[in-house]
């Protein structure tokens, strides 16, 4: 199989030190779905369709860990991408290639070969940090199953179910690698389908799982679903979804926090997850709810003070379509709104600010409020 590794440090491989190590799959064409450009379409196609929003929100997520993702103690040390979309194979290029590069199609013999070489380097030392992202479709069987389909899924419709991945068998055989921390972004439903209820076959599992880790140090993980088992997720026409969207502003700062005693900011699997449950909560009740399992560790920081979000509203909420919403920062405007319906949400850096509705010679103030991620709420109460 080919090389779906796009970006490598040689070095990083070479002196053993604890490094990262991330593989990042996104499908939009299924070749035996209606569409598709595989010659056939399958039998057990569960009423699936092409998607344009996978590869969009790989490429995305790829090009964050490219240019933002900062761990002092474990650099990213390789990346592997693999896309498939409609129009044929997809150039990737970045500043830190040397060049274009023509990525690999997500079949599953490529991911196949790709999870066990992630694997494999994840395995060399046992503070790597391994992450892992999908999108595509997903299917279950259950509340706690979950194939993920690959490209080719529905070849053999025989056995459509060898273009999958099970990913619970996957995760449990992870168990296997030494590394200890592990983060997993599943964007996929997560709907039950009568192609995965009436069959046993789950998919592909990958890496064989045992009953006992290899290992003294325990593993460390997070898994991050887009949806609740059960239910559909949702992607975009042309552009990353919105728990891409969601996900990367919560790494680049919404889903950070200060804590430690030297007051960096960190990004952490619980503050991610907050951070990712808000963003996606204000998109509205079409969205679904994210679910997450996960232990706490901290995987990324930032190198540069976060924004953070504020979100504004009048008490009572009808003075929002008469209110100038602004907020200020020693008596400097940064941002207002004209009057409008809706809560207004802004985006700021983490600071100080005072908060201000006006209402012809009406105004309402909340001074000296501090914003810091993922969010705070400000109320404010307009003078009669």
């Amino acid at each position: 199989m080919g090389n779906c590794i796009i970006f490598k440090n040689q070095r990083l491989l070479n002196n053993g030190k604890a490094a990262t190590h991330a593989i990042v799959i996104g499908v939009g064409e299924y070749l035996y779905l209606t569409g598709g450009s595989g010659g056939k379409v399958t039998k057990l196609d569960g009423g699936l369709q092409q998607l344009s929003s996978p590869p969009e929100s790989a490429v995305a997520f790829a090009e964050w860990l490219l240019e933002k993702f900062n761990n002092p103690e474990k650099p990213l040390a390789t990346l592997s991408l693999l896309v498939s979309r409609k129009g044929g194979p997809l150039k990737f290029n970045h500043q830190k290639l040397p060049g274009a590069v023509t990525l690999e199609p997500a079949t599953i013999d490529y991911v196949k070969d790709a999870i066990r070489e992630w694997y494999d380097f994840g395995d060399r030392n046992e503070k790597n940090l391994l992450l892992f992202f999908y999108c595509g479709h997903g299917v279950s069987r259950g509340l706690e199953e979950l194939a993920l389909l690959m490209s080719d899924y529905g070849e053999d419709d025989r056995m459509p179910m060898e273009g999958a991945i099970d990913f619970a068998a996957l995760h449990r055989g992870m168990n296997q690698c030494r590394a200890i921390q592990q983060c997993y972004f599943i964007d996929a439903c997560r709907k039950i389908s009568d192609i995965a209820a009436r069959t046993t076959a789950t998919g592909n599992p990958i890496i064989q799982d045992n009953l006992n880790r290899p290992y003294s140090s325990p593993r460390n993980d997070a898994v991050f679903y887009s949806t609740l088992g059960g239910e559909a997720a949702y992607g975009r026409k042309n552009k990353p979804s919105y728990y891409t969207e969601e996900l990367i502003k919560g790494l680049n700062g919404l889903g950070s926090n200060n804590r430690n005693a030297e007051g960096k900011w960190r990004v952490s699997t619980g503050d991610l997850n907050t951070a990712i449950h808000r963003g996606l909560f204000l998109r509205g009740d079409k969205i679904s709810e994210p679910m997450t399992h996960q232990v706490y560790f901290e995987f990324h920081e930032l190198k540069k003070d976060p924004l953070a979000l504020a979100i504004v509203f009048c008490d009572p909420r009808t003075d929002h379509e008469l209110a100038t919403l602004s907020c200020r920062q020693k008596n400097k405007k940064i941002d207002s709104r004209a009057p409008a319906k809706d809560d207004w949400e802004v985006i700021i850096p983490y600071g100080h600010y005072d908060f201000i509705a006006q209402i012809q010679r009406r105004k309402g103030r909340k001074p000296n409020q501090l914003i810091w991620p993922p969010y705070k709420e400000i109320k404010i109460e307009v003078a009669p």
